[in-house]
């Protein structure tokens, strides 16, 4: 059961202060006292980048606790989501996740699970390299946008260091920054409501799109447009598709991963509205033996952490049983509409020859918009915990949606 609003508003402070004091323990000179007065910083590769390695000796809690990401693994024993959600190989045919689904492993693999999709083909651009690697998001901001039209088979093999230390820092780990200029580009009011700590992260964890000159995008302008409502009415407006379902014709769309949209905009979750950011709740603060504090970059769920859990018991009696009822909730309520839609798709393709061009078009839309409202709750990566209210409003428009075409096509 959530606690009072005043306690979870005094733990937010409290959090942030320590994100400061975290911070700050990142200086160089903090974590090496005799440290000279000269130049530490270590050599950039050749994009720019100093690898995590090289920032080892300078802040090695940090790097020993992002090396334990490893642990996260694709033989961890990952999902695959074609296998947990059958419905999907119907939903998806004709695209490129119909070859393959899995679930995501740690950042610690965001290069080789790239590179061993079986949805990368000759023809895919170097765009889908995007929050893969900081060499490619360093190299986007030396070069310019032209980079995400060159061809990807050419590019990866050139990059060897995963998601690290400069996506979130540049190339100065006592700051923090967001390092993709694209996705600085669409956070409008966002960049000044809402917390630093969750930016860096959601520069990744959105939703987005390849616009016209095979740019990564995000489909909105600052908070009014980052519900899934919204982004449909831009999608729509500019006549944007993934893809064309080969049974329904419909124009789909493939939701990415929009947990930092779930948590900040539309119905703005309960974490969001009492200050919290993505690292007070998956980023541990941790102390040396010799009373140091730092911020863990082993990226984990509350549920996985003894030191979060303990933060977390301030505002929540129960916080592992909440978690599992709504993803409980929520993963039902997914796997039963999943199967709703594949009847509709039956139905739709069933009926499609004979059904006048304004009934058809209408059908299909239905089947574009239910489609993409499941779609943004199941690839948002909590299964519902981030926001269990904007999750079940999605899935309540999906099955309205679904309900209206059923009875079109009566």
């Amino acid at each position: 059961m959530l606690k009072s609003k005043k306690l979870r508003l005094t733990l937010a402070a409290l959090c942030a202060t320590v994100m400061v004091v975290g911070l700050a323990a990142c200086a160089p000179r903090a974590n090496n006292p005799a440290a000279p007065e000269a130049d530490l910083t270590p050599a950039e590769d050749r994009f720019g980048v100093i690898k995590a390695e090289e920032w080892a000796g300078l802040y090695p809690h940090q790097y020993e606790t992002w090396r334990a990401n490893e642990a996260n693994s694709p033989e961890s024993g990952k999902d695959d989501y074609l296998e947990t959600y059958p419905a999907l190989r119907t939903m998806y045919k004709g695209y490129g996740f119909a070859k393959g689904y899995d679930e995501a492993a740690s950042h610690s693999y965001t290069l080789r699970s790239i590179a061993e999709t079986p949805r990368v083909t000759d023809a895919t651009l170097a765009n889908c390299i995007t929050c893969k690697t900081p060499q490619f998001t360093a190299l986007v901001n030396e070069e310019g946008d032209g980079v995400y039209a060159e061809k990807f088979s050419e590019l990866i093999v050139q990059f060897d260091e995963p998601v690290s230390c400069y996506n979130c820092h540049g190339n100065d780990p006592t700051a923090l920054e967001v390092t993709s200029g694209f996705y600085r580009a669409s956070l409008g009011d966002a960049a000044e409501s809402t917390p630093l700590e969750a930016q860096v992260c959601g520069q990744c964890h959105n939703e987005y799109y390849f616009n016209a000159d095979k740019v990564t995008s995000n489909p909105y302008d600052g908070l009014a447009g980052m519900d899934a409502e919204a982004m449909l009415a831009f999608y729509d407006s500019i006549g944007f598709k993934d893809w064309e379902h080969p049974d329904t014709g419909a124009p789909l769309l493939k939701a990415q991963h929009p947990e930092f949209e779930t948590v900040y905009g539309g119905r703005q979750s309960h974490m969001a509205a009492a200050g919290f950011s993505c690292a007070d709740c998956h980023m541990a603060t941790m102390e040396t033996e010799g009373g140091a504090r730092y911020a863990s970059h082993d990226l984990v769920s509350p549920l996985e952490s003894p030191e979060l859990m303990e933060k977390c018991s301030l505002c929540h009696d129960d916080l592992a049983g909440e978690v599992a009822g709504w993803q409980k909730e929520v993963t039902d309520r997914e796997q039963a509409i999943s199967r709703d839609i594949v009847r509709y798709i039956e139905a739709l393709a069933a009926a499609r020859d004979a059904l006048d061009p304004d009934t058809l078009a209408r059908a299909q839309q239905i089947h574009r918009h239910a489609q993409f409202y499941w779609d943004y709750v199941m690839v948002e990566n909590s299964e519902g915990a981030h926001n269990p209210e904007a999750a079940h409003a999605n899935l309540d428009k999906a099955e309205a949606l679904l309900a209206e075409g059923f009875a079109l096509l009566a």
